[in-house]
């Protein structure tokens, strides 16, 4: 990885870009609770954690976040408060109701991430591998004992990705009917240990 930085968070003057980013990798899973992608786009830049988001900054531009769950909160902050600060009433209840089933719950003894993505300028060049590496040293850092995520059966490369880097598969589950609607029918969990 060459001339790119990691660190904890983006400045308001980056909210744009890392939500642009977020948003394009998780569209399709996140596009049916709003009312059109714009309106989706623009609420999930608005809601970001910057303290919940590790970014990786290359040439001085984002390159790739990697969200993660701390003291109950997640990266992107679509609590009921959040969504009708920027939506009418329906409009909170529909996308409430959509994204409750994909909400990940927080874990004691693991960091739990929130979202991984690397802009399609940056993949293939290591962006991904340092992310989680720097996953593993915040769970170190908070004395923890794993890092774990979900994956979809819709994104087999980032699969191959947690496989080669030593994760493993503790759980996962079927969308069913739903699948059609966010776009992939099963996931898989995984996780990895953290070395002392």
């Amino acid at each position: 990885m060459e001339r790119c930085e990691i660190g904890i968070g983006f400045d308001e003057g980056e909210r744009s870009a890392v939500g642009a980013l977020y948003w394009a990798a998780f569209q399709r899973k996140l596009r049916p609770a709003f009312a059109s992608t714009e309106v989706g786009a623009r609420i999930i830049a608005a809601v970001l954690r910057p303290e919940r988001v590790l970014v990786a900054r290359c040439e001085g531009a984002v390159a790739g976040v990697c969200g993660f769950l701390e003291e109950g909160a997640g990266a992107v902050d679509l609590s009921w408060s959040s969504l009708r600060s920027a939506l009418s009433v329906g409009a909170a209840v529909r996308a409430a109701a959509v994204l409750l089933i994909l909400e990940r719950g927080a874990r004691r003894d693991a960091l739990v991430l929130d979202g991984l993505c690397v802009d399609e300028r940056w993949r293939g060049r290591g962006i991904g591998t340092a992310l989680l590496a720097a996953a593993q040293d915040r769970a170190r850092a908070g004395a923890l004992r794993a890092v774990r995520l979900s994956v979809v059966d819709s994104n087999p490369r980032a699969a191959a990705l947690y496989e080669r880097l030593g994760f493993r598969t503790v759980g996962g589950g079927a969308m069913g009917a739903l699948g059609a609607v966010y776009g992939f029918d099963r996931y898989t969990v995984m996780e990895r240990g953290v070395a002392a």
